[in-house]
Formats: structure tokens, sequence, C-alpha cells
């Protein structure tokens, strides 16, 4: 059994910064110039290679995975 706060435990599991879809637009050295998904540019990192055009998830400034390169269609209810 765990030792320690249960609910401590349970918020180092799910206390993580959101997942944001973005598209890579620039890359300087390990910095990574993106594009996200609702509008905006930000600089982030990853020690990973990527290229101009390619979909990635961002997390806490860094790149976390490559993302699938699906359409995307908005629709308003």
């Amino acid at each position: 059994m765990a030792s320690g706060n249960l609910w401590q435990l349970f918020k180092g599991v799910t206390e993580q910064g959101a997942k944001q879809l973005a598209t890579v637009i620039d890359r300087q050295g390990s910095n990574y110039t993106v594009t996200m998904q609702g509008g905006g540019n930000t600089i982030v990192q990853s020690s990973a290679a990527y290229d101009v055009g390619d979909k990635v998830f961002i997390r806490d400034g860094q790149i976390v995975s490559d993302a699938p390169n699906l359409p995307f269609t908005e629709i308003e209810v």
C-alpha cells in the first residue's frame, strides 16, 4: 500500500499543464516558434528534431510529442 498523503499522491499524478496543439513555423537550434491552434505564436523547446509545418503537442514550454496531421473543422452550435 502507498504511504503518505493520498491526496498529495493523486495531485502529483493529475496536476500537469494542459497539452495544446501547435504547428511549427520556425526552428533555431532547439528552440521552435509555433503557432497555437487558437491563434498566437510562442517559443518552445525540444531536444527532438521537428520540421516546419509539423503538428506538435506542447506543454509548459516544451514540445512533448508529434500530433496527428488531421483536418480541423470548427462547428458552431
